[in-house]
């Protein structure tokens, strides 16, 4: 790909400087907090709501959710979870003291004073959110949890504390102790190589064992919605108004080839709910997130503050409602909510997430790297990638897809106009996440992410400036698709004619950032 007009990008490079110092136009000139007492906003609120997400591409409609009526008519759960420890680390009368303190409530916001009060409470609700349905005590996950040899073969994350990553204790308001699949934790906590956590960002792994215990509380769920697993796979993914929807097969797919397509996903990526397995989306880094104007890769919500993350969370646990536009996919008892947590909880969450930061790299900027800083420069990556925050914080429209004139659902959306990347477009135009945009990424903390690109295709920088990825019988290095071998892993093809020394340079200072 040719390099785009040396004077275009200055000029680009330049507005796009400009845009993000205008009061309001970014995440980042949000208001610093009042020093007086923090009040806690309605955060399923049906104002706020109905200017949150973008329309989806083919239908011109954002996808449903739950109304705010629907939403608070919901039962309250605001139970205290606990780490969930490897057999070397559990503390001596352990689950006994937990089942003593019988049910305990997450937050308590009478003793939260100040900013930082709200900010630690949200660590807690990070780390200590839970999947109501999942939570079980079922013999076999006490079973796997003391078992030394069924954690080693599941290859589960243990940090150096020997906490288990992805479950939680909890004791349930029966008195009964219980284990429970990690909600943002569970995605979100990266373990690094010194076996400490970085919170907020990706996961490395998904493990089996004691896992699959745990996420059999889902098909509970559904069996007592009276939901198929036919009809929960394709609520949860079908987009009728695409033409030859792939998802449309899970309708007659049997058990074990649903599990082939939308079984446990690969590292660093996640089907959730209103994705595709088909189409995968990386798990986000929320490191830094606040300076983001956009949530998800294709842009599906506007972040205006802590609530939005907050209503993200919700949107992610409960309030997705398998509809979007005409489409239903459930009936109204399928549907019911059974439950719903604090508004004080996911405030505090949204608080702390916003105070994330990705950590200083330990790639210095050495001789190598300031080449590399040049050759960025050069380069015009800063057009897309401006810093200091390394993302000009815009949408950039996918192959095939001709944003809206006089659109007023999409007149505030901050698109790039005549820049097209090429990459695939299936999850910008076949998923309900298909805004028909991708959202320029900030390359902040590109040393830890591991996992490049919207769908995580590609495990290193050296390999994403290799330009044999983009041949057919390229084996991707990430995610590949449910029974792909070989496939190419088009677009972005900035930066994959330049000479070995400048490529290795560029790599050194993106490291660095």
């Amino acid at each position: 790909m040719r390099r785009p007009d040396r004077f275009l990008l200055v000029l680009l490079w330049t507005a796009a400087t400009v845009l993000m110092m205008i009061p309001g136009s970014s995440a980042q000139d949000k208001a610093a907090p009042s020093p007086d007492k923090i009040v806690v906003p309605k955060i399923w609120d049906a104002k706020q709501l109905a200017s949150w997400a973008t329309p989806v591409a083919g239908i011109g409609v954002p996808a449903n959710f739950y109304s705010e009526e629907e939403y608070y008519a919901a039962p309250v759960d605001n139970l205290r979870t606990y780490p969930v420890y490897h057999p070397d680390f559990e503390p001596k009368g352990y689950r006994e003291w937990m089942i003593k303190q019988g049910a305990q409530p997450m937050i308590e916001p009478a003793k939260l004073k100040t900013e930082p009060d709200w900010i630690e409470a949200g660590r807690r609700v990070f780390e200590g959110l839970d999947f109501p349905v999942t939570r079980t005590d079922d013999p076999g996950i006490f079973k796997f949890i003391g078992d030394r040899d069924a954690i080693k073969k599941a290859d589960a994350e243990v940090t150096k504390d020997g906490v288990i990553l992805q479950m939680r204790y909890v004791v349930t308001k029966d008195g009964k102790l219980k284990v429970g699949l990690a909600d943002c934790a569970g995605c979100h906590s990266r373990l690094m190589d010194d076996r400490s956590v970085l919170l907020g960002a990706a996961t490395k792994t998904f493990t089996g064992g004691g896992i699959g215990i745990l996420v059999n509380g889902f098909g509970r769920d559904l069996e007592a919605r009276k939901i198929t697993i036919n009809e929960a796979e394709y609520a949860s993914y079908g987009t009728p108004w695409v033409k030859d929807d792939i998802h449309a097969g899970f309708k007659t797919m049997k058990r074990g080839e649903i599990f082939e397509v939308d079984g446990l996903p690969i590292n660093g990526t996640f089907a959730r709910f209103n994705g595709s397995p088909y189409y995968i989306t990386k798990i986000a880094d929320l490191n830094g997130i606040k300076d983001r104007r956009y949530i998800d890769h294709t842009g599906t919500h506007v972040n205006r503050g802590p609530e939005d993350i907050a209503r993200y969370a919700i949107l992610v646990n409960t309030a997705d409602d398998g509809s979007i536009g005409p489409y239903k996919f459930f009936s109204d008892q399928q549907r019911k909510l059974t439950s719903r947590f604090p508004d004080e909880a996911l405030y505090a969450l949204g608080k702390f997430v916003y105070s994330l930061e990705a950590p200083p790299s330990p790639h210095k900027m050495d001789d190598v790297a300031r080449r590399g800083q040049e050759v960025f420069k050069s380069e015009g990556c800063a057009m897309c990638h401006t810093p200091p925050l390394y993302t000009n914080n815009m949408l950039i429209p996918a192959d095939g897809f001709t944003p809206p004139k006089d659109d007023p659902r999409t007149a505030g959306l901050h698109v790039m106009k005549g820049m097209r990347v090429g990459t695939d477009t299936s999850l910008a135009l076949k998923t309900r996440k298909g805004t028909g945009y991708y959202k320029v990424p900030s390359l902040k903390g590109l040393w830890y992410r591991g996992l490049v690109e919207h769908s995580g295709s590609i495990a290193s920088l050296e390999e994403w400036f290799d330009p044999r990825r983009l041949k057919d019988d390229y084996v991707p290095s990430g995610w590949k698709g449910p029974g792909v071998k070989t496939r190419a892993v088009k677009g972005h093809e900035f930066g994959l004619e330049l000479p070995a020394e400048d490529k290795r340079a560029l790599i050194a200072f993106l490291k660095t950032l």
